[in-house]
């Protein structure tokens, strides 16, 4: 019975998966993460040439092979099909200017590129990761394309950071550090473990939602922004890294208030309580018990907001945040992941909301916090 139950379920996944479009192929494509290479060479008349490709591979150690490939449509597709040598420029984080120049048709593309020769004079793209000079080992059709094989002849490194590429967007390229085990109890370096693990989720959920969201830890100080990305619209504000934030006046803070030990939130929250006094205002709680009340509701909720926030040297505007914990493997609260919008515009029913959850508890789950636990109080 399994093996027939097998057998359906591998038949239904293939009928899944049969039909496509060009789109969609090229879409599943985008999803592979590529580095981004020029690969250059010259002309017989010593004109220089130059075209972005992220189709580079290696084929072979021994002998030292690569491969890229070319449209058979590309305007200087005779001049590569025709070349015995050419060099792979693989491209540093800070070219994407260069990447973008070669990706495009010009007269001159290499004006006010720095660059060196190689062998027989190939361009050579100073400020690379890496380049390898090659000279043209075969060729092979590949439907609209034709794949070149090239043999090393000399390569260069420059132990540079990368830049990649995933579905047309330009990516920077991190070590992926192994997260401690749950068993380890060294909490800073578990902190900064989970710190590394938020960053590229900051950046993800502020693309898929085009809200700023921000990175927030418990600092020397209390709760702290220690990174932020912007949205595609930028926000009036001057908020920087490295920002303290009030526990009782930020949504970043309120989660911290909520969450973190009484004993280490208690003598903050008086302090700001008892500044509010001096100062005049009414102070954020009324009461020990009406503190008590809001901060088991922020527990429930799992999120605490503050709506039309105007915070002096700050913002220029209204803004509005929702921010939600994260925890690690004892159940602790050790990040904070924050949504803020123009209080205009942004509110508890936008479609960012549960994108910030899922990203809150995908981002926990991987710090060892299993589904569906509850927190520690």
């Amino acid at each position: 019975m399994t093996e027939v139950n097998t057998a359906q379920s591998q038949s239904e996944v293939a009928a899944e998966m049969t039909e496509f479009t060009s789109m969609d192929f090229r879409r599943c494509l985008g999803e592979f993460v590529t580095g981004v290479t020029v690969i250059t060479t010259v002309g017989p008349d010593g004109t220089l040439y130059g075209l972005t490709a992220n189709s580079f591979s290696s084929v072979s150690l021994d002998p030292p092979l690569i491969l890229w490939s070319l449209r058979l449509n590309a305007t200087n597709f005779p001049i590569y099909s025709t070349a015995e040598t050419f060099a792979v420029n693989i491209l540093a984080e800070d070219q994407v200017d260069i990447s973008n120049r070669f990706a495009k048709s010009g007269p001159d593309r290499f004006a006010g590129v720095s660059i060196s020769r190689g062998g027989g004079g190939v361009p050579l793209i100073d400020g690379a990761v890496a380049q390898l000079e090659c000279r043209r080992e075969a060729s092979y059709p590949g439907g609209d394309h034709v794949v070149f094989i090239g043999r090393v002849l000399r390569v260069r490194n420059s132990g540079r950071r990368p830049l990649a590429l995933r579905s047309g967007s330009y990516m920077t390229v991190h070590s992926h550090a192994p997260l401690l085990p749950s068993d380890a109890d060294d909490r800073n370096i578990a902190t900064l473990k989970a710190v590394h693990a938020a960053r590229p989720v900051v950046e993800d959920l502020a693309k898929e939602t085009d809200h700023a969201v921000g990175l927030g830890v418990w600092g020397s100080h209390g709760p702290t922004i220690i990174w932020w990305t912007e949205a595609s619209k930028p926000l009036p504000t001057t908020l920087r890294c490295g920002l303290v934030l009030s526990l009782l006046d930020s949504a970043t803070g309120g989660v911290f208030a909520a969450f973190a030990s009484p004993d280490l939130v208690a003598p903050l929250v008086d302090a700001e309580v008892e500044q509010a006094v001096k100062s005049g205002k009414a102070p954020p709680f009324a009461s020990r018990l009406e503190f008590d009340r809001w901060r088991s509701a922020v527990r429930d909720e799992r999120m605490a907001s503050k709506v039309g926030i105007m915070t002096p040297g700050i913002n220029f505007k209204a803004i509005t945040s929702f921010s939600v914990p994260v925890f690690d493997a004892r159940g602790e609260i050790v990040l904070a992941l924050t949504l803020m919008g123009d209080a205009e515009e942004f509110n508890a029913t936008d479609d960012g909301i549960p994108r910030l959850r899922e990203a809150a508890a995908r981002l926990s789950e991987r710090l060892g916090f299993p589904s569906g636990h509850r927190p520690a109080r």
